[in-house]
């Protein structure tokens, strides 16, 4: 490599080695951008924290669905829709959400970056997009008012080790959330799917929607819209995104913080022909009442996050099983022995699911899906069953 330096002193060797990475890392993550050529990649850090492209493109979906729900978001000097993405990074959230808008402030401290998206911006004739190498806290204290404003707070302190909680993201939204609300009727933050949303609710009281985006069934951002609009119940919408060859597909389950409150579900402790799995955005939304209501589904225990029903229930938001046996724990030690491999899984269980695997003696694998789980009457069972084909959800 010293010899190809010396010999093509011309070439920006580290430069060319982090655009070939970049472009490889990111084929599956930003399979449009990775394909344009002279398409500029940063560091890897930035890479790794930047949004996908499906998820980038659902939040452009859902963020011109709460702008036209609000007809009054406007700046006061005009009809013209202003957005600014205060904490910019590689700026694919930029990109995608600007569309929107007539006019985009990128906010980025980094000169590095801000280099990158401004020769990205000019490669796809972005004209819209106006850079501003500068902190946010500096930027938003001259700001005129626009009509919505986007962060994504670094989740990584200044020793480069990974935080959750919102104080000790940078910035601090907590800090800095009344002057926020100030230059924008509407804020969205995206978080970490780490964060305990209750805690956040408690330092945001200003939250009046929670967006739980999981793509393929994993979790990979918590969305929240705040609001200094008119008071109403707190919205919750757990949605799981996939891709069908180049068409994006989603299923979203609603609910208000009333609903789920206020749900009143029916409990069994006899398993029906049909076992469902709430997907990993409804698990972490909370959705646990108001999703068996709604379904008209059984659930096997007040802290059992799985449901039942004799009949099939294509719609559910989240994987079915059919059901072959359900044995006490003891059984199936000897029920299960004909049985080398199976997806093992626990919910409100005294065992891990490596526990429960290394006790009944299974590896990893094959067609058959166990749970070990607690049923309304408290008893412990095992449950075998076959995953259903139905869409994914």
């Amino acid at each position: 490599m010293a010899f190809q330096k010396k010999k093509y002193k011309d070439i920006d060797f580290d430069f060319a080695l982090r655009q070939i990475q970049g472009r490889k890392k990111t084929r599956d993550k930003l399979p449009l951008l990775a394909s344009i050529p002279r398409f500029v990649f940063p560091p890897s850090l930035a890479l790794e924290q930047c949004s996908s492209e499906i998820a980038a493109k659902y939040k452009r979906i859902i963020i011109n669905d709460i702008l036209c729900r609000d007809t009054a978001c406007r700046v006061s000097t005009g009809n013209h829709r202003i957005m600014a993405d205060l904490t910019g990074g590689f700026g694919i959230d930029t990109l995608f959400l600007s569309n929107l808008f007539e006019t985009c402030h990128y906010v980025e401290p980094q000169r590095q970056l801000c280099d990158i998206l401004s020769h990205n911006l000019k490669l796809l004739q972005f004209e819209h997009v106006q850079i501003h190498q500068t902190t946010m806290e500096d930027f938003i204290q001259d700001m005129e008012p626009v009509d919505f404003l986007y962060l994504d707070p670094s989740r990584r302190n200044v020793q480069g080790l990974r935080v959750v909680s919102l104080e000790d993201c940078t910035p601090n939204i907590v800090q800095y959330k009344d002057i926020l609300l100030q230059k924008a009727r509407k804020v969205m933050l995206k978080l970490s799917p780490m964060l305990d949303i209750k805690r956040a609710l408690a330092q945001l009281p200003e939250t009046k929607e929670i967006y739980v985006l999981a793509l393929n069934g994993e979790c990979k951002e918590l969305l929240l819209l705040l609001d200094v609009g008119v008071q109403k119940p707190l919205q919750y919408h757990a949605v799981n995104i996939w891709l069908e060859g180049n068409s994006m597909k989603e299923l979203c389950f609603d609910f208000t913080d009333e609903e789920e409150q206020n749900a009143i579900p029916k409990f069994d402790s006899q398993v029906g022909q049909y076992l469902y799995e709430p997907n990993a955005a409804i698990l972490k939304a909370g959705a646990f009442k108001s999703l068996a209501t709604h379904f008209g589904l059984n659930k096997l225990h007040p802290h059992t996050h799985l449901y039942t029903s004799d009949s099939l229930i294509k719609e559910f938001p989240g994987r079915i099983f059919r059901v072959q046996n359900i044995y006490s724990y003891k059984d199936a030690k000897t029920a299960l022995k004909t049985i080398q491999k199976a997806n093992v899984a626990v919910r409100n269980f005294p065992q891990t699911a490596d526990e429960l695997k290394k006790s009944l003696k299974l590896a990893d694998g094959g067609a058959v899906y166990v749970f070990g789980t607690t049923l309304d009457n408290g008893q412990k069972v095992i449950i075998s069953c076959f995953k259903e084909k139905v869409k994914l959800s």
